[in-house]
């Protein structure tokens, strides 16, 4: 069930292009107790999430619920409070199911997994991933879809990146991400 929150959530999400390139400058995201970097070109929006009543809008997030995404939507990172954690059946869906949400007003979205799932420690989470392939229009691009547990917070949090270097970028991420509880 929680998994399908989390597909609801996520399926407002895209809507425009996708940029593949990173910038040499860094920006620095901290609120709600998660902190990480940046390119600076990500232009990154705060999204208002409210699962329970399937509202996925630009503004404010909390510290429950809530989601950054850059303009350019090649950048999602949502998170969730989810007691007790997320079991790896439920990641396993959610990543599953990631493929098949995304909408663009320039047509239909696609993706596929280009390959399995796998599951590593990256910087102390557990972090279950899957390598995707998006298409639209004839544009094709590589990215990854991941997601962890924070449980200092007790957040699920979900990544997915739209980029050449997809699983090079991801280890990245989560290499200098903090969430902490306060």
């Amino acid at each position: 069930m929680r998994h399908l929150l989390l597909r609801i959530a996520l399926t407002s999400i895209l809507a425009s292009g996708f940029l593949a390139g990173c910038g040499e400058g860094l920006q620095t995201f901290s609120k709600y107790g998660i902190s990480f970097e940046v390119s600076e070109e990500l232009k990154l929006e705060e999204y208002h999430v409210d699962i329970e009543g399937q509202v996925f809008q630009k503004g404010t997030a909390s510290y429950d619920e809530g989601a950054v995404l850059s303009a350019e939507k090649n950048f999602v990172l949502l998170w969730l409070t989810t007691v007790p954690e997320f079991t790896q059946e439920e990641r396993r869906v959610s990543i599953l199911t990631t493929p098949n949400i995304f909408e663009s007003v320039g047509g239909t979205l696609q993706g596929e997994m280009a390959g399995g799932l796998s599951t590593q420690q990256i910087a102390g989470f557990e972090v279950t991933s899957a390598n995707m392939r998006f298409t639209l229009s004839g544009w094709e691009a590589p990215g990854i879809a991941a997601i962890w547990y924070c449980p200092s917070s007790q957040r699920t949090v979900q990544l997915i990146l739209i980029n050449e270097h997809a699983e090079r970028e991801m280890r990245r991420f989560v290499q200098g991400f903090c969430c902490g509880n306060s």
